[in-house]
């Protein structure tokens, strides 16, 4: 009888893997260089703590929402990354024993999940594992860790240290501010409204040392 691949292990094996891809490319480093910072594995990691704590608090389906964190951005390099990574999905998780039955709803889920905002008055995503999906990929981007996550980020190099915090202000408070306000799950808008505030703090903390140096 063949053996039967284990989808939990399968799904995070090929998000890492798609991980290492994506940075050694951003990086550009060749197979026996070391990846200064991971950003999309760290992201995916993230992702899937916080799409279960969610999952968790508001009684939604734990194997799909984790199913989907996990692949959300698998075909993250392609042109609408969430369409094709939803195909991709359904092709990996019929080839574990992830129940057949809710493969064709975690394609669904990963189909929502683009985009840093959404419409002000857009309802909230369904189903809910949908709806969880989308707050958690974005939650991963806000809060004191995501500001770390930011700094990390290739495409600053050679920016000094003043340019960088400028960068990080622009992004918080031009895009973040209208992602917070897109949260689908009270959870999730709590936690996003704390973790705005906390970045918001951290830079103006920032801002008042430039302030003080600079004198």
């Amino acid at each position: 009888m063949p053996k039967i691949n284990e989808w939990r292990t399968v799904c995070r094996q090929r998000a890492e893997e798609q991980a290492v891809k994506e940075a050694r490319k951003a990086w550009k480093l060749s197979a026996d260089q070391r990846i200064p910072f991971n950003h999309r594995w760290e992201h995916v990691q993230e992702v899937v703590k916080l799409a279960l704590g969610l999952a968790n608090m508001l009684g939604a389906d734990l194997e799909i929402v984790e199913a989907a964190a996990w692949l959300h951005d698998m075909a993250k390099e392609q042109p609408k990354h969430a369409i094709v990574g939803a195909v991709q999905a359904q092709r990996l998780l019929a080839t574990t024993d992830f129940p057949a039955d809710k493969i064709a709803p975690v394609a669904n889920v990963i189909r929502q999940h683009e985009g840093l905002f959404r419409p002000t008055a857009a309802v909230p995503l369904e189903p809910v594992e949908a709806a969880i999906l989308w707050d958690a990929d974005k939650l991963s981007k806000l809060g004191v860790q995501a500001l770390a996550f930011l700094l990390s980020a290739e495409y600053l190099a050679g920016l000094t240290l003043n340019e960088r915090r400028l960068d990080c202000e622009k992004y918080v408070l031009n895009t973040l501010s209208r992602t917070v306000a897109s949260m689908n799950t009270l959870p999730a808008q709590q936690m996003a409204e704390q973790r705005h505030r906390n970045m918001r703090a951290m830079l103006n903390t920032w801002a008042g040392e430039e302030l003080v140096y600079n004198k």
